[in-house]
């Protein structure tokens, strides 16, 4: 058995368990995505009530015996990000790619820090476009997929922003003379590379070249926060 404290984390998803108790997937910096049973949260009278949200900075201490462990102490380590309207979809959409696209006990500490500077960023009202980009990024460097977007993949040279270039999941950009599908611009691919800051036309086309990278990984797997985006009319 082992045994945890004060790791800082932040809850992926809950669910009802038994009568007062939750089932709660949590993100933490050190030991990666993990599945917890937090005993008698729902209870009127648990400490514990309230906390186990998403976007609420926690420290945590669990023990564990096998895939499941049991979540022993808790409390906030920094105050509650208020997400509202499309903020808190950008939030739910990378909680879910999480979920999806991570293992557990993976221990992640670059990708907790993104995560953790996505959901601040949001707070604060920054640019949606740019943060989700940089995020959906390292999820896929963090899992070693994720191909150059500063280089060509056939000749190593730079990336231009006015260059056009075919994507390609596994292997990267290769630069091509006309639009079609599968092509982008050099300045969406360096926008998600973090090194130009999105217009509205580089944002679109950033938003779709990161799709294609994050669906390949999917592997016709749906995501729900898409589908309820679109159906919001979004």
């Amino acid at each position: 058995m082992s045994r945890i404290e004060n790791q800082p984390c932040w809850v992926l998803h809950r669910r009802a368990w038994r009568e007062s108790s939750l089932l709660v997937e949590l993100f933490s910096r050190e030991h990666g995505r993990l599945g917890v049973v937090a005993r008698g949260a729902r209870g009127a009278r648990s400490p514990w009530r309230g906390l186990l949200e998403p976007f609420v900075p926690l420290a945590a201490g669990w023990v564990r015996r096998g895939e499941m462990g049991t979540l022993t102490a808790l409390e906030p380590s920094g105050h509650r990000h208020a997400l509202i309207g499309r903020t808190l979809w950008c939030g739910l959409y990378a909680n879910e790619l999480i979920l999806k696209l991570l293992g557990r006990d993976d221990p992640l500490i670059d990708l907790f820090e993104a995560y953790s500077h996505l959901v601040a960023g949001l707070a604060e009202g920054q640019s949606d476009a740019g943060l989700l980009r940089r995020f959906e990024l390292e999820l896929l460097r963090s899992q070693g997929v994720a191909p150059d977007l500063a280089n060509e993949a056939d000749t190593g040279a730079p990336v231009e922003p006015d260059g056009l270039y075919h994507l390609k999941p596994e292997s990267g950009l290769i630069r091509v003379n006309r639009r079609a599908e599968g092509v982008f611009s050099g300045r969406a691919a360096l926008v998600v590379n973090g090194q130009f800051e999105p217009d509205r036309e580089s944002a679109r086309e950033a938003r779709d070249l990161t799709r294609v990278l994050i669906d390949h990984q999917l592997d016709g797997r749906v995501l729900k926060t898409r589908e309820l985006f679109r159906s919001r009319g979004n």
